[in-house]
Order: structure tokens, then C-alpha cells, then sequence
């Protein structure tokens, strides 16, 4: 479901834009990265920031309506350890340094369930080459999704890419300790939705 326009949202991106990093910082960003691609309104990278308060975290998102949410859970929840780039994940990817990034997360991306509009997915070949670049030895790529096409699209990619699957599940119940739910998987879980979910790594 789309989220509806909300005026304020980009006045009180740009007031707390001490909160946001543009994308001249993250070419300069350096091993460790924990990036979420396609944040949405926030609570996973807000509760992940909570957990883990010695780890900073980045979000990434390009529909600004969602981003005023994250930065409103950021501000109002006083998370220090955590920043958002608002604008396309493509743009992201191409400037980040190679072997940089230690977890990169992709939550409940958009299906673009067509077929013309593959190329946008998160886990197309495209995004795949550049994920391998900048993901570190000890990297991990952390994908979870209720949309069954588009986790078996996936998982033929990551295998036609190189990388390695090193966990798969199509009924992911439990939590792992460095895991936490997203709006949508609360609510698909409380509905008995199954979700999909891997990790891969580099060769």
C-alpha cells in the first residue's frame, strides 16, 4: 500500500537535516556500513539503532512522506546512532567504497511485479553487482520478503551473481538476535503470512 502524501514531511526533513547524510558524506563513509535499502517509516532501523547502540545505522529511502516518518520515530525517539539519505538506493550503491559495507538489509522491497520493471527491483542483476563490490569478507546481505515471486526471483539472482547462500528459510518465525521486525512484518505475521527470508555473502 502506498503512503499518502503528508505536507509536512519535507519541511521537518529539512529542519532536522542534522539527522539526514547526503551523498557526498557516504562516498566518504568507511568499514563498518550497516545499511538498510528501502527503510520505509523507519522501525526497523530505529529498533535495530536501540539494540545496538554502539553500531551506527544508515536508512535509505526515497519517498520523502516515509522519510519525515522515520526521522519523526528518530527525533522524538532521541536515536543518535542512526541517519537517513533520502533519494534512490541506485545512487547510494554507485558512490559507496568497495568492501565497506558489513550488513546491508533489505526489508519488504517493492515486487514491481511487472515484468518491464524488473530492472527496479532490489535484488536485480544490476543492484546484485554493485552489492558485491561494496559488501566486506565478513559481509552479509540480509533479504526478507511475504512476496513469494520475488523471493524466487531473487534467489535465482543471488546464485547467478556468485554469491553464497548461507541461510534460507520460506517460514521465517523466530528472530535472530541481530533482527528486528519492520511495520510490515508485524503486520503480515499477525495475519499468518509466511515470510521469506536469506542471507548471502561473498564467495
Amino acid at each position: 500500500m502506498r503512503t499518502k502524501y503528508k505536507p509536512w514531511a519535507k519541511p521537518f526533513i529539512e529542519e532536522h537535516n542534522d539527522k539526514t547524510i547526503s551523498l557526498e558524506e557516504f562516498a566518504l563513509l568507511e568499514y563498518p556500513i550497516y545499511l538498510e535499502i528501502g527503510c520505509g517509516k523507519g522501525q526497523f532501523i530505529v529498533d535495530m539503532a536501540k539494540k545496538n547502540k554502539d553500531i551506527s545505522f544508515i536508512g535509505v529511502e526515497r519517498n520523502v512522506t516515509c522519510c519525515g516518518f522515520t526521522l519523526k520515530k528518530i527525533v522524538e525517539e532521541e536515536i543518535n546512532n542512526a541517519k537517513l539519505f533520502v533519494g534512490d538506493g541506485e545512487k547510494v550503491v554507485e558512490v559507496i567504497k568497495d568492501n565497506s559495507v558489513k550488513y546491508l538489509f533489505l526489508n519488504f522491497s517493492d515486487p514491481w511485479p511487472k515484468k518491464r520493471h524488473n530492472k527496479r527491483r532490489l535484488t536485480h542483476d544490476n543492484f546484485l553487482k554493485q552489492y558485491k563490490r561494496i559488501i566486506s569478507d565478513d559481509g552479509y546481505i540480509i533479504f526478507k520478503t511475504d512476496n513469494v515471486e520475488l523471493f524466487e526471483f531473487s534467489l535465482d539472482k543471488f546464485i547467478e551473481s556468485g554469491l553464497e547462500i548461507v541461510s534460507l528459510t520460506r517460514d521465517y518465525q523466530q528472530l535472530d538476535e541481530f533482527d528486528t521486525m519492520t511495520e510490515y512484518e508485524t503486520n503480515f505475521r499477525n495475519k499468518g503470512v509466511k515470510i521469506n527470508r536469506l542471507i548471502a555473502k561473498r564467495k
